[in-house]
């Protein structure tokens, strides 16, 4: 599982503000609670000197009677404190400090390895502003329903919608669950509305549960990112965040607003990804005859070795309204 550098120092940081956070927040819940009961302090007074005496014991080789007295001291005095707590109405760890994982103390490493924690954090990292976006949580296999497909038979295709998208589904649910660096390409392309996105981003959902890499944006955002760096000189670019990825997913492709510099840096972008043998996901409401004229033939070229899923039917969202 790899993560670009950029991935690694915003979970550092994100890591550092849980601890922080949790750490301000013990801080505040005890000065209130010393304010109110300040027999607390006796009795952590207790269980500091009765711990200092077990380990002076133990260095001065004392009888291990005495030692286990003193323990059961500092047993009683912890116990004291726990009921001290409820007795106020509290839970009897209130005056803990709330890391939010409780294996590692958000220091995000267990055992001298990643805590799962972590790397929950980067995966979640990786994807960008898309995971805190409620789209990403909606869009899963398990929330798409073929069923909002007409099983009306197209004269033409010769079968329904439905069922030619309960197909698509099956076909990409596998792809997901059997997944690795080396898969194979994808190119979705139909009009609005047809479940492009929410199929595509069942796959990041179920590939980052499993531990993958998934870089995705949209093309205009990424045209966006690009022409920034070109006048930056940032420690981390798009190439590192892509060529750190299993996985590459551009949505949108043609709905971007149309210039010399985005459509020559989106034809570079993706004939680089494909070269570096780049697992890929494009989407787009775009024919690949539409794509040709806009961006030449030089990326609809590329784009042969891709599977061609065409979404059909009528737009599913009117349907979710």
């Amino acid at each position: 599982m790899k993560f670009s550098e950029i991935i690694y120092q915003k979970a550092e940081l994100e890591l550092k503000k849980r601890r922080l956070q949790a750490e301000k927040l013990c801080e505040a819940r005890r000065k209130d609670f010393v304010a109110k009961h300040p027999e607390l302090l006796d009795i952590e007074a207790e269980m500091k000197n009765t711990a200092l005496s077990v380990i002076k014991c133990i260095g001065a080789g004392s009888q291990k009677m005495d030692i286990n007295l003193v323990a059961k001291r500092n047993l009683e005095a912890q116990e004291a404190k726990k009921q001290l707590i409820v007795a106020a109405g509290y839970p009897e760890d209130y005056l803990d400090t709330p890391y939010s994982c409780k294996l590692c103390n958000d220091s995000g490493i267990l055992n001298g390895k990643l805590c799962q924690c972590h790397i929950q954090l980067l995966q979640q990292l990786s994807v960008g502003e898309l995971s805190c976006s409620p789209m990403l949580a909606k869009s899963s296999f398990e929330a798409f329903d073929v069923n909002l497909y007409t099983d009306i038979k197209d004269r033409a295709l010769g079968f329904s919608p439905r069922e030619y998208m309960r197909g698509c589904y099956e076909m990409l649910k596998a792809y997901a669950e059997n997944f690795t660096p080396q898969s194979n390409s994808f190119f979705f392309c139909g009009g609005t509305g047809l479940g492009k996105t929410h199929l595509a981003l069942a796959v990041l959902n179920r590939l980052t549960s499993r531990g993958f890499s998934v870089y995705y944006n949209t093309a205009g955002k990424i045209v966006k990112q690009l022409k920034n760096e070109s006048f930056s000189k940032a420690d981390s670019s798009l190439e590192e965040e892509i060529n750190s990825s299993d996985l590459v997913i551009i949505d949108d492709l043609g709905a971007e607003f149309a210039s010399e510099f985005g459509s020559a840096a989106l034809n570079e972008l993706i004939s680089d990804a494909i070269l570096n043998a780049k697992a890929m996901i494009i989407i787009s409401n775009l024919s690949v005859s539409e794509l040709e004229s806009r961006y030449g033939q030089r990326l609809t070229s590329r784009l042969n070795g891709f599977e061609v899923l065409e979404f059909i039917g009528e737009d599913i969202r009117q349907k979710l309204k």
